[in-house]
């Protein structure tokens, strides 16, 4: 088909996923520079694409109360065909999605062969699964379906002034504005990810014991629990700021840190975006869940990864760390 005009991007899962298709999105750009590109996303995970220079506008979805009746649902599809799309990319497979571009009379509907994968025109099989590549290949492959070329590999995760500033004033407030701190991430949604609290502690006691850094327990409120189990079991004393941050405020805070020290989440990944290098934790055969797919993109980074996260020691991680710390004097 000729050149879209108005183009659907569809990544409605969490931070992380969203934040690994941002290099797909700068591909749909640079190929499509004169279309006007809306983003379709899950509305919690909304600030991870405010201001990226890529999209024009974006839609804001929460499927549990604004997609759960069919009354709703068909109020969602004349929307999008009074929207006009000549294209849409849906690249979290989706029943809903893929059936709402084709009642929606989008032309041009690219996506996996998945979940109804035969109301789309153009198909490419879904075998992410398989893990044989990064997350963010696999994303830049729909795109390249789509028609767009590759410009770059860089996740974005754009920062504003105010975000800045408010991290800074954070520091400042709990002692950390002469820099010199890990952030440590121990919670996770999946409990097969998790690492025990009690290793984390005694990784942040003896980062703490022979370095000198101050550890800085992060993580979103529904996280607080685990850090404060974290906290209770270290000898030494961690600032708790979990729960504390916005999403762009933690982003600014985790470009400050010497180290990101977390569970396999989203954390992980906004990290590598804003240039901090991260030390990820894998339990690497649990089913399409391996580090080669979902570990922190660009270099860098460390992963500690073994079949089961339950298999990682205190020694592996505070080794793996230690080369990205200075002793202290």
């Amino acid at each position: 088909m000729p050149n879209p005009r108005r183009i659907l991007l569809v990544r409605t899962d969490r931070i992380g996923e969203l934040l690994l298709t941002t290099p797909a999105f700068a591909s749909m750009r640079a190929s499509f520079p004169e279309a006007k590109i809306t983003l379709a996303v899950k509305a919690s995970s909304s600030p991870v694409v405010e201001g990226n220079p890529c999209i024009d506008s974006i839609i804001k979805l929460d499927p549990g109360c604004e997609l759960d009746s069919l009354a709703k649902r068909l109020r969602f599809i004349r929307f999008l065909r009074r929207s006009g799309f000549d294209m849409a990319v849906i690249f979290n497979p989706s029943k809903f999605f893929n059936v709402a571009a084709f009642l929606a009379g989008i032309p041009a509907r690219v996506g996996y062969d998945r979940k109804l994968g035969f109301l789309l025109t153009r198909v490419i099989k879904d075998e992410k699964y398989l893990c044989e590549k990064h997350e963010v290949e696999y994303n830049l492959d729909l795109a390249k379906a789509a028609g767009a070329g590759t410009l770059s590999k860089r996740l974005c995760f754009p920062l504003a002034g105010s975000d800045e500033r408010a991290a800074e004033e954070i520091l400042s407030q709990n002692g950390l504005a002469g820099g010199g701190f890990v952030a440590v991430h121990p919670g996770t949604s999946n409990p097969e990810k998790l690492w025990p609290a009690g290793n984390f502690a005694r990784v942040c006691d003896k980062m703490i014991d022979a370095y000198g850094v101050k550890a800085v327990l992060v993580g979103g409120e529904d996280e607080r629990n685990a850090a404060a189990e974290v906290k209770a079991k270290m000898r030494n004393t961690a600032v708790d700021l979990t729960g504390r941050l916005a999403l762009k405020e933690f982003g600014a805070f985790l470009k400050r840190s010497a180290l990101l020290l977390s569970c396999d989440s989203g954390p992980v990944h906004i990290a590598s975006a804003v240039g901090s290098p991260v030390a990820a934790l894998f339990g690497e055969s649990r089913p399409g869940g391996s580090s080669k797919r979902w570990g922190p993109y660009g270099e860098g980074h460390i992963v500690i990864g073994r079949p089961s996260v339950g298999d990682i020691t205190v020694d592996d991680v505070f080794e793996a760390v230690s080369g990205k710390l200075c002793k202290k004097p």
